[in-house]
């Protein structure tokens, strides 16, 4: 198997210390300086100096440099994560009841014979996704799961992760033209089915509501309303989408009451429509407020769809919207069968979507003239 790029800056500043070019008690040349020898990031380089560390050859000292310690390793057993139970790290923008918590149960109940998984949250922060990389790379990690903060903007560090083929899978979300595994619904399927169930109740005039949120997950739900209208053959109009909605989304500081304001004023413009789709459950909340504040009920004014509802298991009175189930914890356990793969098959890229259901509720209405 071809090395990668770490392991051969790893072998040849081993190999330069057991010959004694950099000699024990001696402090190690400066990163930067390690960084232009071998011509490689930081990233590779930490990943090199950690190997070596591990291995009893350096000790690093805060504030005061890393030392060779040892012209030989400490132990000569071999790094047993990656034949015993690889340790992995995740990275969540954030989770609920509706997107997230069934996923990671997934995940963490699969992997528990199989590998250690640590769960860090980036809350939709690119600076703090790029962080926790780092950290997980100074932790040694043997693969990394990811739902990325953006699909317009990639990590820098996730980029050179894959392009040394170390093994990564993206969850939720697609990063077109990379060679990085992936699983995910099929979300343009998704938005398709949701939005062909209103056609088919009579309804013309259609919205959907999204959030600001640069992912390719929404976009995807868009691009299936948009077919679900050319199924029906009925002209999409791109002003019954609104693109606004900033509460729901990880960290934001946008009040829950503005976004309300926000929907009223849309549907007061928009009047003609009897149908909305909501991108996200929370989403789906605020459309209802924003109902109550117009003196509208749902579904004898307005039906609304949406995708992500929480299960009601103990509740079974408790109004429900007609919605979108993804798979989330069959999600989970692929995603990570797929990075355990690629522990043992670097070269393997895999890129999975599952299909999504359709689950009928209390939130929509059949209108007169249901024909196609």
């Amino acid at each position: 198997m071809k090395k990668l790029l770490y392991q051969k800056v790893y072998d040849q500043l081993k190999l330069s210390i057991q010959e004694g070019k950099i000699p024990v008690g001696s402090k190690m040349p400066a990163e930067n300086e390690l960084m232009a020898q071998f011509d490689v990031s930081s990233i590779t380089l930490k990943k090199a100096l950690e190997l070596l560390k591990k291995d009893g050859y350096i000790s690093r000292r805060p504030r005061v440099g890393t030392f060779v310690i040892n012209a030989s390793p400490v132990s000569e057993q071999i790094e047993t994560r990656m034949f015993d139970k690889p340790l992995f790290g995740c990275i969540m923008t954030n989770f609920d009841d509706t997107f997230g918590t069934t996923l990671l149960s997934g995940m963490l109940e699969h992997s528990d014979s199989k590998a250690h998984i640590i769960v860090k949250k980036s809350l939709g922060d690119t600076e703090r996704e790029e962080e926790i990389l780092q950290e997980f790379i100074e932790m040694n990690v043997a693969g990394i799961l990811i739902l990325p903060a953006s699909s317009k903007f990639v990590s820098p560090t996730l980029l050179e992760l894959a392009s040394q083929k170390f093994p990564l899978v993206v969850i939720d979300r697609t990063l077109e033209g990379l060679p990085i595994s992936s699983i995910s619904s099929d979300n343009t399927e998704a938005g398709r089915i949701i939005t062909e169930k209103l056609f088919e109740l009579g309804h013309k005039h259609i919205g959907m509501i999204t959030s600001t949120s640069p992912v390719s997950t929404l976009d995807s739900r868009v691009n299936g309303f948009i077919r679900g209208h050319a199924s029906f053959h009925t002209a999409f109009h791109s002003d019954y989408v609104f693109r606004e909605i900033e509460s729901v989304m990880p960290n934001s500081t946008v009040s829950i009451q503005t976004d309300i304001d926000k929907i009223a004023h849309f549907l007061n413009t928009h009047s003609e429509i009897t149908a909305l789709v909501a991108t996200e459950y929370n989403i789906a909340l605020l459309i209802k407020q924003a109902c109550n504040k117009l003196g509208k009920s749902i579904p004898a004014d307005l039906s609304v769809v949406c995708f992500d509802h929480p299960d009601n298991f103990f509740d079974t009175s408790a109004f429900q919207f007609t919605h979108i189930k993804q798979a989330q914890y069959e999600i989970g356990v692929k995603a990570v069968d797929m990075l355990l793969n690629q522990v043992l098959k670097p070269d393997t890229i895999n890129k999975e979507t599952l299909p999504p259901m359709l689950i009928e509720g209390d939130s929509v209405k059949m209108l007169k003239n249901t024909s196609k």
